[in-house]
């Protein structure tokens, strides 16, 4: 700062002249003070001085007994001695007149400098001399000086015509590049990192600038890039005592003003700013203006209070606010910061706004409002600990198990609070104790169900039809038929929406339940938000639609490492992101998911069987048939642990049917492929019937092997299972060229590689097309357009745009610019080949 300070200085002295008046003007810490300390050290003659001070703007001629107080009493005219006195009452013209005698006559000694800091705080008396003496200036040898912040006292006519009659000099803040200079000179040669975290720690500000590199030098920091913490944490250190000092130095009005603005910030609400400050309308908009101007605001203002005056100012803050019907959480924040016992209300509040934090997902927030709400006298403790338990359970805080069993032990008969101590267990890894903790009550009974589709220790004994998670229990058994199921979901809430939109999977129902998850309240804890990806992805997987999966995995993924407690979603998400690898041909990197998967706790879990299948897979396509089999047969010993039995959710007996046939054991797998076309056609849905009699007409050799095929094709072109109707394609394809019926095989084999092509699995597509070039009809073009040249984002745009959506509500939905919405729609027309949105639901194949 000294190097340019130098610099404002020469200047300011070239400009500063008898005869004239200057005016320099800055923002607060930009060096005016400074440089009119220098100006004054430079300037050859007398100099007389005064700073106008906030606390003294109502004592009328306080600036001009500060420049003259010390003047000689005889030089002072008898006119102008009430002001020198400070017992003037009215700047009438012969008092002016007086005080301006006394300056000329002073300048009649030698050039006279009046210097005048903080100008903008004088006394309106005191302005008004100072605008006679600047009309009058430029016939004496007198040079009139003021420092003023920019934008102040604009209003003032006294000001206003001071500012009509001068040269004005403005002092910047630092730019990043000066403020890396003078770090480096006083520090060392600043790393970029550092230097750009002293500028954005202060603006640029030349006080705070100067002030952090000072403390930053006592602390013997070195400005490298590992020490950017120690800028922050002294940068907010450095600006709290700058902006306490310049508070310190206002009125009352604009001190309690700043108090209330940085309690209530960022827009507290005009009506209780008023009533705590209790101020007229002009005095709180000045008073306002002024804390603005200073830039004081924030916890610096609140750290400067002693701390009973800043707990009385949050309560009465707390007060208003909620006279003035500001929300509960509005209200709480300011609770936190008091004691306990003082308001009877203050109980209710703060449970009401820590059921609100867990709404939005901020378990933090709520966590801290619960604490403080047990210290209350609250009418329903047991509800305040259930709250708090489940901001601890969804925040992953320590302690939550023990708070929801606390609560539910006081208050046995309370569901919600065994509901909770449910999930706390659940997300512990010991589920024997949920069936007890649950009980028999119906709503109780649901969520035991869906315990059940993870832990073979929470699988209930019976579970009614009247509830979604109970429908779904019932199509995991295989008990009822997708046409008597789909009628009964509903998405009344987050366990309704998922379980319904696991149940319309399982029937094939795919837009339903996507859009049923597209609907579920994006708020809640990473847990659910992974959960809710990761059934998306399934959806989109058995859509055929591999892009559009690997997204919403990718997205899910994010969500898991955030809470890695829930095993069998984490299982869930290997297996199906090792399931879309094998479609893209990355053997290696599937099993390298899978072994990352196969966890003790993992091993624990239903979902652990679509591990097992997956690997069973992966094997099929290495060659591998004898451990490809016993990967399926695990699975099958695995899962048959639950009474789950419906093929649409797991279809390891087709794999294991068709390992068996490879390993030549024909009648076992006609067995276990039969049986599972038997429980498909129970279960009644296209996709598992397809699957389960392509495996059947697999291992069926002649001619009914191909009649069981020719019949899963039809099928399956009547479910939205496009790549499954491609792999029952392409084995047609190879069954009826070894028959001899060549043209009819090309035919399957060609439309199997477009749609392998289309739904992104490139092993599919390869082996549709070494099939094709098998039946001699030659080397085919591979696609180059369609939905696999689409990018995962482009590929959600070009979906929700063939649903329908508008580019406003695309727009809404993935946070992006309507513009940006409109420009990569555009790219999607040109790489599927389409003229406009009409078509995108044939291209994407979405119904």
């Amino acid at each position: 700062m000294e190097n340019r300070l130098k610099v404002w200085c020469a200047g300011i002295s070239d400009q500063v002249a008898p005869g004239t008046t200057t005016v320099v003007e800055g923002a607060p810490g930009t060096g005016k003070t400074a440089a009119l300390d220098d100006l004054a050290a430079r300037w050859q003659g007398q100099v007389v001085r005064a700073r106008g001070s906030a606390l003294e703007g109502d004592l009328p001629f306080g600036i001009v007994a500060q420049l003259f107080d010390l003047i000689d009493p005889d030089l002072v005219p008898a006119e102008a001695m009430s002001a020198v006195q400070l017992t003037a009452v009215a700047a009438d013209f012969p008092l002016l007149h007086g005080v301006y005698r006394l300056a000329a006559a002073l300048a009649c000694r030698g050039d006279l400098l009046i210097v005048v800091d903080d100008a903008h705080w004088a006394d309106t008396a005191s302005l008004r001399w100072l605008a006679y003496l600047a009309l009058r200036v430029r016939r004496l040898p007198i040079a009139l000086v003021l420092a003023a912040s920019a934008g102040e006292r604009r209003h003032d006519p006294s000001f206003s015509e001071i500012m009509a009659s001068c040269q004005r000099i403005t002092l910047d803040n630092f730019t990043p590049a000066e403020t890396r200079r003078l770090v480096s000179a006083a520090l060392g040669e600043a790393a970029p990192e550092f230097a750009a975290a002293c500028f954005d720690a202060t603006g640029g500000n030349p006080l705070a600038v100067t002030r952090l590199v000072k403390a930053l030098a006592e602390d013997e920091v070195q400005p490298t890039a590992e020490a950017v913490w120690r800028v922050a944490q002294r940068g907010a250190e450095v600006s709290g005592e700058i902006m306490a000092a310049r508070l310190r130095r206002c009125s009352a009005s604009v001190v309690t003003t700043a108090q209330f603005l940085a309690a209530l910030s960022p827009s507290p609400h005009p009506g209780v700013l008023a009533e705590l400050t209790r101020l007229s309308p002009v005095e709180l908009a000045e008073a306002v203006r002024t804390v603005e101007l200073l830039g004081v605001a924030g916890p610096a203002v609140l750290n400067d209070m002693p701390a009973p005056a800043r707990a009385a100012l949050h309560l009465r803050a707390a007060r208003s606010l909620r006279t003035h019907g500001a929300s509960d959480r509005a209200v709480a924040d300011h609770l936190l910061e008091t004691s306990p016992g003082l308001e009877s209300w203050a109980g209710e509040v703060l449970d009401r706004a820590a059921q609100e934090a867990v709404n939005h997902g901020d378990t933090s927030g709520a966590a801290r409002l619960l604490w403080r709400a047990l210290r209350e006298p609250v009418a329903n403790p047991s509800r305040a600990l259930r709250l708090l338990g489940i901001a601890e359970l969804v925040g992953d805080l320590p302690g939550a198990t023990v708070r929801l069993r606390e609560a539910f032990q006081s208050d046995v008969d309370d569901v919600e609070s065994a509901v909770a101590l449910s999930y706390a267990l659940h997300a512990e890894g010991s589920p024997a104790e949920i069936p007890v903790v649950l009980g028999g009550s119906p709503l109780a009974q649901a969520h035991l169900a869906v315990h059940g589709l993870v832990w073979q220790e929470a699988v209930p004994s019976s579970v009614p039809l009247d509830t979604p998670a109970g429908v779904l229990h019932h199509v995991m058994v295989g008990d009822i038929s997708a046409v008597e199921a789909v009628p009964l979901v509903s998405a009344t809430g987050v366990l309704s929406s998922l379980a319904s939109a696991m149940t319309l999977n399982l029937a094939d129902s795919l837009d339903e339940a996507l859009a049923v998850l597209d609907e579920v309240d994006r708020a809640q804890a990473p847990a659910l938000r992974a959960l809710t990806n990761v059934m998306r992805a399934n959806v989109q997987r058995r859509k055929g639609d591999l892009v559009s999966a690997r997204a919403d995995l990718e997205v899910a993924a994010g969500h898991l490492r955030q809470d890695r407690r829930w095993h069998a979603v984490s299982t869930w998400h290997a297996a199906l992101l090792a399931d879309i690898l094998l479609e893209e041909g990355r053997l290696d990197e599937a099993a390298a998911v899978i072994a990352e998967a196969s966890t003790d706790e993992a091993r624990r879990v239903w979902s652990y069987g679509g591990v097992l299948t997956v690997r069973g897979r992966m094997l099929t396509a290495r060659g591998d048939d004898h451990e490809a089999l016993e990967a399926f047969l695990a699975a099958g010993r695995h899962c048959a642990a639950w009474p789950y039995r419906n093929p649409a959710a797991l279809a390891w007996r087709s794999g294991a049917a068709l390992a068996s046939a490879a390993m030549g054991d024909g009648e076992r797998a006609r067995d276990l492929a039969m049986e599972e076309v038997t429980l498909a056609r129970d279960w009644g849905a296209p996709r598992a019937l397809g699957m389960a009699l392509r495996a059947a007409g697999r291992v069926t050799a002649g001619a009914a092997g191909r009649t069981l095929l020719e019949e899963a094709v039809r099928v399956l072109r009547g479910s939205p299972a496009r790549l499954e109707l491609a792999r029952a394609l392409v084995d047609l394809g190879v069954v009826v060229r070894r028959q001899g019926d060549t043209a009819f095989a090309r035919t399957c084999l060609r439309d199997a590689m477009d749609l392998a092509q289309k739904c992104g699995s490139s092993a599919m597509a390869a082996r549709a097309y070494s099939e094709l070039v098998a039946t001699s009809a030659g080397p085919r073009r591979m696609r180059q357009t369609g939905p696999t040249a689409l990018t995962p984002a482009e590929h959600q745009i070009a979906e929700l745009a063939a649903r329908g959506r508008s580019d406003d509500e695309i727009a809404s939905t993935l946070l992006m610019p309507v513009g940006g919405v409109e420009g990569v729609l555009s790219g999607i027309y040109r790489k599927l080949g389409v003229s406009g949105r009409l078509q995108l639901a044939d291209a994407l194949f979405v119904d």
